[in-house]
């Protein structure tokens, strides 16, 4: 109920800002006459939901940012430095400069970064017209996806509002993140960019036949690709104009899990939640300073299991923990729960260490070196071997054969995977 409130809000309003342009009495004081005028949905730095509503007499641009969490409004004034290219003020309801935006706008499609007054703070806004986003026919997604390549590629994609998808890629046992774009309101198609560690990164189009088939091309290429698993993505969203927390996790339909899960988080949440609540005060500086996002990864699916990685970050902080959902028995695991003895993470952890055999930088190798692969996914090919999330590294992944696996997981798990 409270989602198809929200919606049906948003709707009026939008509806509503396109229909008053032509008639809102600030626009029509910076501008001649209205020759242009387009409304926008997206998100600005990654999440951070926003709508954008302006309009043109073909020289100066006006109109409006609003912060959809807290319906928090910007005026932006600016004009167009060429073709398809604006540069715009931004100015909060005091009448105080708060930030510029600039880049560019299209057809289907607004890339803007947003600068804040004192040029400290950079973020990207990334949205799209409101006439081709399908809000009611899209809901956000897990999908596992194998592309008949050879050697064959596998990809676990997560498939967000406003045309945001990130996710992992597993090719020649290497496994690598990605983000990438929406190319349509509903998310079927898109693309993003694989790092290849044998070449140059592979540019990727996804285009879903139906729910089942993927037609993809790789640098050109086209092969075909099947989806062998779809989990419906649940979110947790709290949002004001001072900042956001956000967490993504798949909805596996399991007590079990809901329950670690609710253990797991709340206290984050909630702290998180009092914290942005706090400074939302008019006058108090410092926008978007504070961010708290999570997000669950799937690594790998089967008929009997799924098996993936949480990770949540506070300020200062990151916390993980690996899981595997036995589906038929509802069981819900963690890395430690399969493993023969505590001793065994570290053992896993020196093997993965000595298997690696990366030609990195001296400075990234000190670092991987410190923080050591503390967390373990189980999947069919063996080990999935992860570092910590670093603010400034990221995270490395490695996987370890089945061979090498067996010896850490305990015996009556092998079947699950395929061991």
């Amino acid at each position: 109920m409270i989602r198809l409130l929200t919606f049906f809000i948003l709707f009026i309003v939008c509806q509503s800002l396109g229909a008053q342009i032509k008639n809102d009495p600030w626009i029509l004081s910076q501008l001649t006459r209205v020759k242009w005028q387009q409304t926008y949905e997206g998100v600005l730095a990654d999440y951070h939901p926003v709508m954008i509503t302006l309009a043109s007499d073909s020289n100066q641009i006006a109109g409006y940012l609003i912060h959809k969490g807290d319906q928090r409004v910007h005026r932006l004034l600016g004009d167009w430095t060429k073709k398809d290219l604006v540069q715009l003020q931004e100015r909060d309801e005091y009448d105080r400069l708060t930030g510029y935006l600039k880049g560019s706008i299209k057809a289907d499609q607004l890339l803007l970064e947003w600068m804040s007054a004192d040029q400290s703070r950079l973020f990207d806004i990334v949205a799209y017209p409101t006439s081709i986003i399908k809000i009611k026919n899209f809901k956000p997604s897990a999908e596992w996806i194998k592309v008949d390549v050879n050697p064959e590629l596998w990809i676990s994609v997560q498939k967000m509002d406003f045309g945001i998808v990130s996710g992992i890629a597993k090719r020649n046992n290497e496994f690598s993140r990605f983000e990438g774009y929406c190319l349509d309101g509903t998310c079927s198609i898109w693309n993003t960019v694989l790092q290849n560690s044998t070449g140059a990164p592979i540019r990727v189009q996804m285009r879903q036949k139906d729910a089942g088939i993927y037609k993809v091309v790789l640098d050109g290429k086209e092969y075909s690709a099947s989806i062998r698993n779809t989990i419906p993505l649940s979110i947790r969203h709290f949002d004001n104009s001072m900042g956001f927390l956000d967490f993504v996790y798949p909805d596996l339909k399991s007590k079990s899990f809901n329950a670690w899960l609710d253990q797991w988080i709340d206290k984050s949440w909630n702290d998180g939640v009092a914290h942005l609540t706090s400074i939302n005060q008019p006058g108090t500086s410092g926008r978007l300073v504070h961010r708290s996002s999570g997000w669950m990864e799937v690594f790998d699916s089967g008929d009997n299991y799924v098996s993936g990685l949480i990770t949540y970050i506070n300020p200062g902080s990151t916390r993980r923990e690996s899981f595997v959902w036995l589906k038929k028995e509802d069981l819900f695991l963690t890395g430690s729960d399969l493993l023969n003895t505590p001793d065994d993470q570290k053992k896993a952890c020196d093997l993965t260490l000595l298997r690696t055999g990366k030609d990195h930088d001296e400075e990234y190798m000190n670092w991987l070196r410190g923080a050591g692969y503390s967390h373990l996914v189980p999947a069919k090919g063996g080990l999935v071997m992860l570092t910590e999330f670093n603010m400034i590294y990221g995270d490395d992944i490695h996987q370890l054969s089945v061979v090498d696996s067996k010896p850490f997981i305990k015996k009556k798990y092998w079947r699950y995977f395929g061991w």
